[in-house]
């Protein structure tokens, strides 16, 4: 390799110009005295730490932290004649000035390159440690990207859709419920006499349905069918609970009398205050239908098939002859039945079926003749749905009177549907074995056919058919 100086210049012991371990440059060399007489014209004969630099070129001033006036100082406030010039900058930090020190001793030395303005340039930082051949990190984490089962997406995607379905089929119910429900004719509970030791249980929704002899709304008539509709749901079971008209109880403020006698003394508030007196059992809700509703109702079910006897079917057309008939506005006699069997009865010939009291056990299977078209009702509401209340509602409805109100209505149109597969079972308050019949005297001194009922033996009855577990 040729050496670069020149040839004379054999010797390697060199003065170090600027006292640092940088690059040796021989002081008579063309490219040394060049430079020399350029810096001499910029900076020639300036003093620096009191001795005499004539026309050697500044070394820049760099910046060291001041501990003292918390600020990077030039490195001219640095210098010690003994020591020579730059004197080490004093580091407030000890383990910064430790790390300093050591890096000084550790690196090799680094030349110092001129810079465009005529002063000598910092050294270079030093070199990056070696990533060993491998390309180096940015610092971030590249994850990589997983792969998702297709099948799991396509499960995600149907739930999704069923979620979606059923809320549009739960918000149309809750407006098809909702505008039923504003055709119900409702009334404020009037003032009521409580008995706060009645049984009622949490998982039971007992209403009190009442089916009066009226013939119009504004008729109040008596009430010709009592029947407590109640929705176990531990059980899955809907048991209607029929109570005798005819059972002698104590009509809160009124003495005692026949059971039906509390609805047209008191109207609806009586009547359940009478019941929750003298059975125990707590009742908050009832709804009210007369004749016209009764056989509305039927009718937008499309009628029932029932299995009577030739005295019912006879006993029916009686009833349509000198009763129903005119109520509803048709021919003394349309409609009658020629004899029993599986017959298809319409609204107006289910209202005389229910009414039959001279065929059978008067009252008993008379009840039992209530609770099986109620049964029937149940059935058609079950398999025939959205399509059942609309006619229901369109037909009926406007005749009904209820005391609750439109959200707890709401509440038990929700549990419908569930409901409406419950099994259904059948009861009688006065039940075999627990009454005795017994005429008793008005005031007026009419003798009055009743029964006499064993409470405590009945309420032991309820609780067991209609709040068990």
């Amino acid at each position: 390799m040729p050496d670069k100086r020149k040839g004379s210049y054999k010797n390697d012991n060199y003065k170090n110009t600027d006292n640092q371990n940088t690059m040796y440059i021989p002081n008579d060399s063309p490219e040394y005295q060049q430079n020399a007489q350029q810096f001499a014209g910029q900076y020639g004969g300036q003093q620096y730490g009191g001795q005499q630099y004539g026309g050697q070129p500044e070394y820049p001033q760099q910046q060291f932290y001041d501990p003292q006036q918390q600020y990077y100082a030039p490195q001219s406030q640095y210098y010690d004649p003994q020591q020579g010039y730059p004197q080490q900058p004093q580091y407030y930090d000890q383990q910064q000035y430790y790390d300093q020190q050591q890096y000084y001793q550790d690196a090799p030395p680094q030349p110092y390159y001129p810079d465009q303005g005529g002063g000598y340039a910092p050294p270079p930082p030093p070199p990056m440690p070696s990533s060993g051949g491998r390309k180096q990190s940015s610092g971030k984490k590249h994850k990589k990207k997983k792969h998702k089962n297709p099948v799991w997406k396509i499960i995600r995607r149907i739930l999704l859709s069923l979620f979606i379905l059923f809320l549009i089929l739960f918000g149309i119910y809750s407006c098809t419920s909702l505008a039923v429900i504003k055709k119900i004719n409702y009334v404020e509970d009037g003032e009521r006499t409580r008995n706060e030791n009645a049984i009622s249980r949490s998982y039971v929704t007992s209403v009190l349905i009442i089916g009066t002899d009226g013939r119009s709304d504004d008729d109040r008539g008596r009430s010709d069918s009592m029947i407590l509709v109640s929705f176990n749901s531990k059980t899955n079971e809907t048991t209607l609970t029929s109570f005798l008209r005819d059972s002698y109880v104590e009509i809160p403020g009124n003495g005692w009398g026949k059971l039906n006698w509390a609805y047209s003394y008191g109207g609806a508030e009586l009547l359940m205050d009478t019941i929750e007196h003298n059975f125990d059992v707590r009742i908050d809700n009832y709804l009210s239908i007369n004749f016209v509703t009764f056989a509305a109702i039927v009718d937008a079910a499309g009628g029932i098939d029932i299995d009577i006897t030739d005295e019912e079917a006879n006993e029916i057309n009686v009833i349509l002859l000198n009763e129903v008939n005119e109520i509803m506005g048709d021919a003394p006699n349309a409609d009658f039945i020629p004899e029993g069997g599986h017959v298809h009865l319409s609204g107006k010939q289910a209202l005389c079926y229910s009414r039959i009291r001279h065929v059978g056990n008067s009252d008993f299977e008379r009840t039992s003749r209530q609770r099986r078209v109620i049964t029937e009702l149940i059935k058609k509401g079950a398999k025939h749905g959205p399509s059942f209340i609309k006619k229901v509602s369109d037909s009926a409805m406007p005749h009904l009177t209820t005391n609750m109100t439109t959200g707890k209505l709401y509440l038990l149109s929700l549990k419908l549907p569930l409901t409406l597969r419950y099994d259904t079972k059948q009861l009688q308050i006065p039940a075999e074995g627990t009454y005795y019949g017994e005429d008793v005297y008005d005031d007026n001194g009419y003798a009055q056919s009743v029964l006499k009922v064993d409470f405590d033996a009945n309420y032991d009855i309820i609780e067991e058919e209609v709040f068990s577990k």
